[in-house]
């Protein structure tokens, strides 16, 4: 007999509620401190690169580089190919650890590692 416990369990991974913890800005680690300048922003199934915080005669802005969505399957994270400023990238896959609040990227090369940077909503540039 299947108790309802895990019958919730179940239904709550398959929801959006399960990629909410995954929203916000992440930046790729580098010996042990994340750069929060050129980062990814995660939210309700849509996926942006950003560079954040650029000197402007408006003040400080973020440039939005490229754009997506991506998905959340278990602990793997899948963000579509990108279409960006310089080329198309292609999809990223990730293995998130949510207990060490990471994201690893498995796929493409090379294998990086991203923390979470503090969370804003983005202040795009204007032409």
């Amino acid at each position: 007999m299947i108790r309802p416990a895990a019958i919730l369990a179940l239904a709550l991974a398959a929801t959006p509620v399960a990629a909410a913890s995954l929203d916000g800005i992440w930046g790729v680690t580098r010996d042990r401190a994340v750069d929060c300048t050129l980062v990814m922003v995660l939210r309700d199934g849509a996926y942006a690169k950003a560079l954040l915080d650029l000197g402007t005669t408006q003040g400080k802005r973020d440039s939005v580089a490229g754009t997506s969505t991506y998905t959340v399957t278990g602990d793997r994270v899948e963000i579509a190919p990108t279409l960006s400023f310089a080329r198309p990238e292609p999809r990223q896959v990730f293995h998130w650890d949510a207990v060490g609040d990471v994201l690893v990227r498995l796929e493409p090369a090379p294998r990086l590692i991203y923390g979470r940077c503090p969370d804003r909503p983005l202040n795009p540039m204007t032409r």
